[in-house]
């Protein structure tokens, strides 16, 4: 089993985008109205409204996507100045893993981390 793709509930695809352009500092493999991917080494991130399949969906935390980087700090000082909130009361350290939780434009939890090889 291989993972292919982790998608969060967008309520406004071009708000969505525009949000997650900007945290990835990357323009999305696929940007359309229904689904949109944004793709990672093997793995992608999507972006699903189901309003355009006529779904009802819960919208926010209904999956926490994390992401790993290089620099916490850095990233925690480029997204929170992005993001409508910083969930997290800074940046968290458990054991060396280091990361912070912000809501995206829909009300989504995402998670961003480094681990400290000291």
């Amino acid at each position: 089993m291989k993972l292919s793709t982790v998608y969060v509930g967008v309520e406004d695809m071009d708000r969505a985008l525009a949000f997650y352009e900007d945290v990835f500092q990357a323009e999305p493999e696929q940007a359309e109205q229904r689904f949109s991917i944004f793709e990672f080494d093997g793995a992608d991130f999507g972006l699903y409204n189901a309003g355009a399949d006529g779904h009802e969906f819960d919208f926010g935390n209904n999956c926490v996507p994390n992401f790993e980087v290089e620099d916490v700090d850095s990233a925690y000082e480029r997204i929170s100045a992005l993001a409508p909130e910083v969930v997290s009361d800074g940046i968290f350290d458990i054991d060396g893993y280091r990361g912070f939780h912000f809501l995206d434009t829909e009300g989504n939890t995402i998670e961003v981390f480094s681990i400290d090889s000291e």
